[in-house]
This record gives C-alpha cells, sequence and structure tokens, in this order.
C-alpha cells in the first residue's frame, strides 16, 4: 500500500474530529459552494498539515502526484485546501514534471479560494521556469471558462522582475472588455503587485490604456499609485 494513503487518511481523521457543523455551514454559504465543509479553521488545518508532514516522508515525485491528486478528489473543501498546502510545500517538485497534475487540478478548481492559490503558487512558478508553456495562458484568455481567464492572468502574479511584460500587457488588453468582476480584479490586482516592482511600467501602461481599462480594474491596480500621491501630498 502506498505511503501516501495512511497520510491522507491520517488527515481526514484529524479533520473530522476538528470540524465543526455550524463552521462548515456557514464556510460553505460565504464560499457559495455545493462542495462540503469539515468546517476546520486555518490555523487548525495548518497544525494538521503538520502531523502528516511528520508521519510520513513524501521523498518521490510520484508520490507526491498521489497525495495531491488524492487530496484534491476529497469530498470536503478543507481537503482541496491541503492538496495546496502540500503542493506549496514540497517545492522541489514544483517542476515541469508536475505541470499535467496542475493542470488536472485546474480543471476542477472553482472558486477563487481554490484557483488563486494554484495559479499564483503551482502553475505560476513553473510557468516561469519553462516560458514555452506561456502558450496556455494564451488559450486561457481565449476561454470561456471564467476561471481560466482569471488564472491566466493570476499566473503572473509572483514574477516580479521577471514578469513577461508583454504577453501580461496583450492579455489585460485582450480582456480589457471582459464582464466578469473576477477577471478585472485579477487584472487589477496584477498591475498593482506589478508596480512595486516597476511602477514607471504600470503607471504608463494605465494612461496609455485609460480607455479601455475598466474603472475597477484600474482602482485595483492604482492604489499604490493612491498611497504614494498620499505620501508625498
Amino acid at each position: 500500500m502506498s505511503l501516501v494513503i495512511p497520510m491522507v487518511i491520517l488527515m481526514q481523521q484529524h479533520l473530522a474530529a476538528e470540524g465543526s457543523t455550524l463552521v462548515a455551514k456557514k464556510m460553505q454559504y460565504d464560499l457559495n459552494t455545493q462542495q462540503p465543509f469539515y468546517g476546520v479553521s486555518s490555523e487548525k488545518r495548518h497544525k494538521i498539515f503538520q502531523l502528516a508532514i511528520a508521519h510520513t516522508h513524501i521523498d518521490t515525485i510520484e508520490n507526491y502526484h498521489r497525495l495531491l491528486l488524492w487530496l484534491w478528489s476529497g469530498v470536503y473543501r478543507e481537503e482541496r485546501y491541503l492538496a495546496l498546502d502540500a503542493g506549496e510545500y514540497y517545492s522541489e517538485y514544483q517542476t515541469l514534471a508536475s505541470f499535467d497534475i496542475y493542470l488536472e487540478m485546474l480543471e476542477t478548481a472553482d472558486n477563487v479560494d481554490t484557483l488563486d492559490r494554484l495559479a499564483t503558487n503551482l502553475i505560476g512558478k513553473v510557468i516561469l521556469q519553462e516560458r514555452d508553456l506561456e502558450s496556455y495562458l494564451i488559450q486561457w484568455r481565449e476561454s470561456d471558462s471564467v476561471w481560466l481567464k482569471r488564472a491566466s492572468v493570476l499566473v503572473h502574479l509572483q514574477h516580479k522582475q521577471q514578469t513577461n511584460e508583454a504577453l501580461l500587457s496583450e492579455t489585460i488588453l485582450y480582456l480589457a472588455a471582459d464582464k466578469s468582476m473576477l477577471v478585472q480584479q485579477a487584472m487589477g490586482q496584477v498591475l498593482n503587485a506589478y508596480s512595486q516592482i516597476n511602477f514607471a511600467f504600470v503607471d504608463s501602461f494605465i494612461k496609455n490604456n485609460m480607455t479601455l481599462l475598466t474603472p475597477l480594474c484600474r482602482r485595483e491596480a492604482r492604489k499604490l499609485t493612491m498611497m504614494v500621491n498620499s505620501t508625498v501630498d
């Protein structure tokens, strides 16, 4: 039997023991999802994950993949959170060899709580290593799925000095007229983050495309600008 299965069962047992029906209902309501919760806080979930990694040593990429998919396919939302916890924790396996696993997870990422971490902390890191994979971002921005569109933007969030400015600009302009608040907010968020690295680029981009960018996108992107101007004043 794979060592991953006892590790997953251990986490599930602790989640069940720590869960609260009242908290679970509130979490499900707040997220507006059909997927049930155990009702476990992020702090308690973190402690459960620490117990699990002390219990089982994941020392191969195959077991890393098994762990992520076992957890991601769980009935309860917190199991998906633990899949992301594990994905982020074992940084040595965040490579091209794991990209297909992340794509499989992306297919069922259905809200900001899971999609944002997956796109930013896992998919984004691999794409930074393998620039040929940026072709996926072009496919996603052209998709009918709001989640894939959001992912096509958020992948850039932590690229900092290595941001592909041309691709980011092209993607934002392609999605500029998109009706989804989730897409608009993501574009503003990424511009805001990159403005802390290259303020002049973001400032110029917004000014040059003022009539194309929505007020929501501009507000999100300009948060740092407003803070700078306030400090100067």
